[in-house]
């Protein structure tokens, strides 16, 4: 599900992509971007809101009414996407004051999967990104998407 008015096209190519998500936010990875970004003169901004944050919050095992867990997962994606608007506003705004084109990509998803499709499009000379403050245990089950973005990007990845 999309929800960026800013399309995704080949007039970004060569910018400084900025990848953030619901686990991954860093005040130091946006100024290293817009830093970067002050020689292209393009930034885009992809947000991911987690796909499985509502799973992380709602007991899916419980014996919920299955209609009540669908409503209070789809609840907090959608305060979770708000959230992401208010930060993508943000850090466009900062990036603004210094002349830098900025388009913006926010999805609900799974953070490499979104990343290499918004990379694909855009075709960015670097992506920068965090490491998610996700719980140790989902790491261990379920690997990091950041190595995925890494090993896939097609371009140099800079993890802040």
């Amino acid at each position: 599900m999309v929800q960026s008015p800013d399309t995704v096209d080949g007039s970004m190519e060569g910018c400084v992509m900025l990848a953030l998500s619901t686990f991954r936010k860093s005040e130091k990875a946006i100024d290293v971007a817009i830093d970067k970004a002050r020689n292209v003169k393009k930034l885009m901004v992809v947000y991911v809101v987690d796909v499985n944050l509502a799973r992380y919050l709602v007991d899916v095992d419980h014996e919920m009414v299955p209609e009540y867990t669908k409503t209070c997962e789809s609840e907090v994606l959608k305060q979770h996407e708000r959230e992401g608007r208010k930060h993508i506003a943000a850090i466009a705004e900062k990036a603004k004051k210094e002349g830098i084109e900025v388009k913006f990509h926010l999805q609900i998803g799974r953070f490499a999967l979104v990343c290499l499709d918004v990379a694909q499009q855009a075709k960015p000379s670097l992506i920068l990104t965090t490491r998610s403050n996700r719980p140790a245990w989902v790491k261990k089950f379920f690997g990091a998407p950041v190595d995925d973005l890494i090993a896939k990007a097609g371009c140099p990845v800079s993890v802040v």
